[in-house]
């Protein structure tokens, strides 16, 4: 375990190097003018020393996803973005701006909030134990210890065979493998549950830099079309994942309680674990899509209040205004369903298939709109469009792979027993 949040710091520290180093070739990337640049270097560098602030809290957020705390993840990180919200109303409201500058004072807020949470996380995961543990080895226990008379017969639920569970691999169950421990069939499960923890890792890797990628990109060619729609590019930004704060309990939950009921179906052959299973999918889907619609309506309804927290310019709200404001709106409930799919493609282990379906889109779909917008359209809503479109090639491939692969695996498999 501190092997992984080990690993999360020093991830953490070479993206920090990485983003030092590429400091001036960002910069003439995005071509600023000289009044952004000035504005802007200090918080690049607050940005870049909280990197491996973010990748520690990605990564005390998975062990503690890993322990099924779903109630301790959804705290944490609601707790980090109410910490945020707080900060920037002090600083916008009480006029709290250090040395004049709200930018650099808003990457402080942030700092504080990760540093926060990252305390907070490193104390859950010291203080709480995994939940359900002795559940899922009881749940096994049956299938390993026919033989109660064998001299090879466990002292504990799992016994010698304990640490013969394979992980997974990405198209297949969960399985038991049959062999004692200390055995060469031992040594090679041990290996290939090691490539596989790397080939997801790997996998998630590929899919985090492109998304990451994506939001880069929009903010390079929303750099060219001037500081009003750079400012307004920003703001749509910070409205784009707001919904995620909230959508991202009903994710945790997916993946949690997902893995969990996943696993005993493939342990135990459960008909409960499987109706659960579809009971949850339902469940954290119609929550997800409830909150989506709500928060769009919401925006709809406050656009004008909202915007004027953010910008008092005229040619920035003219911006905000025209295509780029409803387009928020509506693709609300999309957002906010694609947050829920991540969540239950990783209770279905399907890390290969999550970076196939972002690189496609990305490559596919991103990629040529983003090209068209700056090149033709010449307006921020091209570049938004370009984020929802790929958005809904994300949702499309969560919808196949969870409905017409899991699920349906899951319906053949009870129909079968």
């Amino acid at each position: 375990m501190s092997l992984l949040w080990h690993s999360g710091l020093a991830g953490g520290a070479l993206a920090c190097c990485t983003l030092a180093v590429l400091k001036q070739p960002i910069t003439l990337l995005l071509q600023l003018q000289p009044d952004v640049l000035h504005e802007a270097t200090p918080y690049w560098w607050i940005r870049v020393g909280i990197t491996p602030l973010v990748l520690l809290n990605m990564t005390l957020s998975g062990i503690l996803q890993g322990f099924n705390r779903v109630t301790a993840v959804s705290l944490l990180i609601s707790g980090q973005a109410l910490l945020e919200i707080a900060g920037s109303v002090l600083v916008f409201k009480a006029g709290l701006a250090l040395r004049g500058s709200y930018l650099r004072s808003m990457g402080l807020v942030t700092l504080l909030s990760a540093f926060i949470a990252a305390c907070v996380g490193l104390v859950l995961v010291k203080l709480l134990p995994p939940v359900m543990t002795q559940a899922i080895a009881e749940a096994v226990a049956p299938l390993l210890t026919e033989d109660h008379d064998s001299p090879l017969a466990p002292c504990s639920p799992l016994g010698p065979f304990a640490s013969d569970v394979a992980l997974h691999t990405d198209e297949e169950p969960l399985v038991v493998e049959g062999s004692v421990q200390g055995s060469p069939e031992g040594g090679s499960t041990a290996r290939a549950e090691l490539l596989g923890f790397l080939s997801d890792g790997a996998s998630m890797l590929v899919r985090s830099s492109l998304l990451q990628a994506t939001f880069f990109i929009a903010l390079a060619v929303a750099s060219r079309l001037g500081t009003a729609a750079l400012a307004a590019h920003q703001i749509v930004a910070q409205l784009w994942l707001l919904t995620s704060y909230v959508t991202d309990g009903f994710a945790v939950a997916g993946t949690v309680l997902g893995s969990r009921l996943s696993s005993q179906r493939h342990i135990t052959v459960d008909k409960s674990a499987t109706r659960s299973l579809q009971i949850l999918c339902r469940r954290v889907l119609l929550s997800g899509l409830a909150i989506g619609v709500t928060f769009g309506i919401a925006f709809f309804a406050a656009q004008d209040w909202l915007i004027s927290l953010f910008t008092q310019s005229k040619e920035t709200t003219g911006i905000l205004q025209y295509v780029v404001w409803p387009l928020v709106c509506i693709v609300q409930p999309l957002n906010s369903l694609v947050f829920v799919y991540d969540g239950l493609l990783y209770a279905s282990q399907s890390f290969a298939y999550t970076r196939n379906v972002m690189l496609l889109g990305f490559i596919l779909v991103f990629c040529p709109m983003i090209i068209v917008a700056e090149l033709s359209i010449q307006a921020l809503w091209g570049v938004w469009v370009a984020k929802a479109a790929l958005n809904l090639c994300r949702l499309l491939g969560g919808v196949f792979r969870v409905h017409f692969w899991w699920l349906k695996a899951v319906n053949s498999i009870s129909v079968s027993v």
